[in-house]
């Protein structure tokens, strides 16, 4: 886990909060050492991204999720899994972290991400936590603390976020960590440095073997030691520094301490860019670009983050202009004619949105959702239909907004069956589980009524699973 400090607390990660206090109440039952097995770490981990969903602080852009998917599927193949075996999710937080949860999860803050200046930096924190994974360590130092429950595993994972955050949280997530459970929590991260230096090791290892150069990592560890002033003072001295950052870039990274630094990785900057203009405070995003805006008055990317902010400020004409302006320095970015389309979409007028999603092209996920939902404006629905089908299916991980557009859209339009279906993709995705499980169930009314039996059979499995996560 990286950590160096966290802000004010957001409204998102404050329901989070209280989403897995009330969790904790449901007791689970005591696990000995043999029974932390892969499955079991699964369904820890999944039972924790549902309160992380359920708060909305999951990033839902297809455009910032699409670039993020390719660096991450270049580390976990050279990691040597399979493209099932990790999910990794982007938060809206102005906390620098990255964290890998038991099961596969592993989330990164957007704050992170604006930290770094290249994709190699980037790879490596990521190969670092796919590295936590890879050696189990979690499992590992439950198998040191036999007799430890999942409520109280799900306490320390709980109270890790609070108490990183400092303030009065703090004492809260102390309380969590150790209350009652003490020796268990704390012989559980007693290895926390070994792991870390493991971690670093076999991070290296897959980022090289991705492709990226390893002084990225020493850049990573840089930027991250060099924010280590902002650490509170009541984060527990195990999460301090992630742990001795200073030391680890001294021992391990010294070799690349005078090595030139690399060109500007425009791509990832670009990215950054987007990122910043989705989660970042409004005054710090208009203080960067301008600043940026003054030394470059063509700067393409700065004049498009702005035109987000400006949509973000329900400020539509002045985000036309910036938009616009954007896309006539840089003619034909498929990015900035699929946010142009959603831009034309909340202005009310369909088919200028219409011919921006067909320019951006049908590669484009953005794109594609946003011609559906012109379509569907201009009474084009047998269009419409294809492409929504199309937006929820194109790639293999979900696409949250799409799931909702396309569930209501066909709900109304005579497919209950499959509306009801994408709903409730939609509702589990976003961690709303009583929402889900009524959709599934009218999905298998539905398939029984009709005498769909293998329909019936898939999706009371599908409501039972979603049930037995609630």
């Amino acid at each position: 886990m990286w950590k160096t400090s966290w802000r004010t607390a957001s409204l998102a990660w404050r329901g989070l909060v209280w989403l897995l206090i009330i969790g904790l109440v449901c007791p689970w039952p005591l696990l000995r050492a043999e029974e932390m097995t892969p499955q079991k770490e699964k369904e820890l981990g999944r039972r924790f991204h549902l309160k992380v969903a359920a708060t909305g602080a999951i990033i839902d852009d297809p455009i910032i999720n699409k670039y993020y998917k390719a660096i991450t599927g270049r580390i976990i193949r050279a990691a040597g899994l399979g493209p099932g075996q990790c999910s990794f999710y982007i938060l809206r937080s102005d906390g620098i972290n990255a964290f890998a949860v038991p099961g596969g999860f592993v989330y990164m803050h957007t704050e992170t991400i604006n930290s770094l200046e290249n994709e190699g930096e980037l790879a490596a924190i990521i190969g670092h936590e796919v590295a936590h994974l890879t050696a189990r360590h979690f499992a590992r130092r439950v198998e040191g603390a036999a007799g430890a429950s999942l409520t109280a595993i799900a306490s320390m994972l709980a109270g890790a976020l609070l108490a990183s955050r400092g303030g009065s949280t703090a004492a809260l997530g102390q309380a969590l960590m150790f209350g009652g459970t003490g020796a268990t929590i704390q012989s559980m991260l007693a290895n926390s440095r070994e792991d870390e230096a493991e971690a670093d090791a076999k991070g290296r290892q897959y980022m090289i073997k991705a492709g990226y150069d390893a002084r990225d990592m020493y850049g990573a560890f840089k930027i991250m030691s060099q924010k280590t002033y902002q650490i509170s003072p009541d984060i527990p001295t195990y999460l301090n520094t992630h742990p001795a950052l200073a030391s680890r870039l001294a021992i391990t990274f010294k070799d690349y301490e005078n090595a030139p630094s690399p060109a500007p990785d425009l791509r990832y900057l670009a990215f950054r860019d987007r990122v910043l203009a989705f989660s970042g405070e409004p005054r710090r995003i208009q203080t960067i670009m301008t600043g940026r805006l003054n030394q470059n008055k063509n700067d393409a990317s700065a004049l498009h983050a702005l035109g987000l902010l400006a949509v973000r400020q329900q400020n539509l004409g002045e985000a036309d202009k910036l938009m616009s302006q954007a896309l006539a320095l840089s003619p034909g970015n498929p990015e900035y004619l699929a946010d142009l389309g959603d831009l034309s979409l909340k202005r009310r007028k369909p088919q200028e949105a219409k011919n921006y999603y067909e320019k951006a092209g049908q590669d484009h996920r953005q794109a594609v959702l946003g011609l559906a939902r012109a379509c569907e404006l201009l009474n084009d629905k047998k269009r419409a239909a294809a492409l929504y089908d199309r937006a929820v299916n194109m790639e293999t991980e979900t696409y949250p907004e799409a799931l909702e557009l396309a569930g209501r859209f066909f709900g109304n339009n005579g497919q209950k069956s499959k509306g009801h279906f994408y709903l409730a993709k939609y509702f589990a995705d976003i961690g709303n589980l009583d929402q889900a499980i009524f959709h599934y169930g009218e999905v298998v009314k539905l398939a029984e009524a009709g005498n769909y039996k293998n329909m019936a059979m898939r999706e009371t499995r599908l409501l039972k699973e979603i049930k037995e996560a609630k």
